[in-house]
């Protein structure tokens, strides 16, 4: 059951990667309903759910801080997301070390490119990034 879980959060991240791309916006129905599904059915696991979503805010009022970029509210109910799929807190610390590897990457990558240009960033390809990482390393159950 949980490899369907795990193969439709990654269908659906693929999507909204695309979606923020082209677009930088993404159905709030679409990842509200996703995230509600994912916490119904990983229930037991709903602390590290709410722990990566408040890590997220935090590092959405870091990058903001420090560099004038912003990503969006998605970008949180993602890694929400991504939180309710792990079941301990080595996984847990391990995803909050490749998130911020590869969002200060990212960032960086970002704010060169763009010099002058600090609209929003999209910022779902680095979670699909963050999200495919975790599943090579089989840190999903």
């Amino acid at each position: 059951m949980f490899d369907f879980l795990i193969l439709g959060v990654l269908v659906c991240l693929i999507g909204a990667s695309f979606l923020d791309l082209k677009y930088r916006a993404i159905p709030s129905v679409f990842l509200t309903g996703l995230l509600f599904i994912v916490a119904i059915i990983r229930v037991d696991f709903i602390a590290f759910g709410v722990l990566a979503g408040v890590f997220a805010w935090v590092m959405k009022d870091l990058i903001y801080e420090f560099n004038g970029l912003d990503f969006g509210i998605a970008d949180i109910k993602i890694l929400a997301i991504i939180g309710l799929m792990l079941h301990t807190r080595y996984e847990f610390l391990l995803m909050i070390g490749i998130f911020s590897i590869f969002q200060l990457a990212w960032v960086s990558l970002w704010s060169w490119k763009m010099k002058a240009d600090k609209r929003e960033m999209p910022f779902i390809p680095v979670l699909l990034a963050v999200y495919v990482t975790m599943i090579l390393l089989r840190c999903f159950a």
